[in-house]
């Protein structure tokens, strides 16, 4: 699809009483979301699929004046990060704060064999998915935490000037737009995002606001 062909974000809005636009935007497909796969650190690459959708993306975004990029550090983010910086000639920054998630012993597994596979793990996430721990990774509360706090200091010396782009992951994101909506982190795996969804959203004194969320009308 092309961009003019899209519902058009209205820049406006977001840069109303001085406040910053963000993009905040996850990566495109790779096997392992195809797949349905568990994966949070494990560095695999944008398949052919995802590299179409980081594309579709960059042409989306081409239209606005984007001035910084930032990206968590796995390949899947800075490769679709790359592409949409490309057209307004910026290199992304990597941001270990914005990283996925860590999976740990679930990395590469598929949801449907958790419940015999991780029988303690699943009965502690169904009563407390908040704080029940990832075999050998994290809790949903530890990534709430540092999203929150890695997407606040990076865009703290950011004015309305400037148009921010944000590359992620889904529970990273989902995170981040939980705490804009003033809903706990249990609620997380209930904010979909597709795969380069576009969330708009809006920075202003210290403070984010949603304008736009889980657009991918450019797919």
């Amino acid at each position: 699809m092309l961009p003019h062909l899209c519902n058009a974000f209205d820049m406006d809005a977001a840069r109303k009483e001085g406040a910053t636009p963000v993009f905040l935007i996850r990566h495109g497909q790779t096997e392992w979301n195809r797949e349905g796969r568990f994966l949070g650190r494990t560095d695999i690459p944008l398949d052919e699929t995802g590299m179409t959708q980081a594309q579709k993306l960059a042409d989306r975004l081409s239209t606005h004046s984007v001035s910084h990029v930032y990206a968590s550090p796995l390949a899947r983010a800075l490769q679709t990060a790359t592409e949409l910086s490309r057209p307004h000639g910026l290199e992304p920054r990597a941001v270990e704060g914005i990283i996925e998630l860590d999976q740990g012993d679930l990395e590469g597994r598929e949801g449907r064999n958790l419940a015999v596979e991780f029988p303690d793990f699943f009965a502690a996430w169904r009563q407390d998915p908040t704080h029940a721990r990832i075999p050998g990774g994290e809790t949903l509360a530890d990534c709430h935490a540092r999203s929150v706090r890695a997407i606040h200091s990076l865009l703290a010396d950011h004015s309305a000037a400037d148009t921010v782009v944000v590359v992620s992951h889904k529970v990273a994101i989902s995170a981040i737009i939980c705490d804009v909506l003033g809903l706990p982190p249990r609620y997380n795996m209930m904010v979909e995002q597709a795969n380069t969804a576009i969330n708009l959203l809006a920075w202003n004194a210290g403070s984010l606001s949603l304008l736009r969320l889980n657009d991918h009308e450019h797919l």
